[in-house]
């Protein structure tokens, strides 16, 4: 139970992030004149930012590969999302960008985590 309790945190902001990837947005976005920089792909970003900092400091207290684990649960949900969203979500497209994006915050909250427990 003491290792669970590491993980609650983490899997709480998963299923908001899954959650939120279902909910239907605008075409506000495809107005602005650098894409892949739109809000939207900044909050990508900054979500698995948020997600892989959780996950890696949860796994952290669980795990010796917290940093690989939590990258594969963070960049899987990721792709996963954009594919479910393409296939169930009326509203919602597959957005390759989207991914670049959720890799990157990944990736980002990766090294953060890195610099922090050093």
């Amino acid at each position: 139970m003491d290792k669970i309790k590491h993980l609650i945190l983490p899997l709480l902001a998963t299923v908001i992030t899954i959650i939120g990837s279902g909910i239907s947005t605008t075409k506000a976005n495809n107005f602005l004149t650098f894409y892949f920089f739109s809000q939207d792909k900044i909050l990508h970003l900054s979500c698995y930012f948020v997600l892989q900092l959780l996950w890696s400091y949860g796994l952290n207290k669980i795990t010796k590969w917290p940093l690989l684990m939590s990258l594969v649960i963070t960049i899987g949900v990721g792709i996963l999302m954009e594919v479910c969203q393409y296939l169930f979500f009326e509203g919602r497209l597959f957005e390759f960008l989207d991914i670049i994006a959720n890799i990157c915050g990944s990736l980002i909250g990766a090294l953060v985590f890195i610099k922090i427990i050093k």
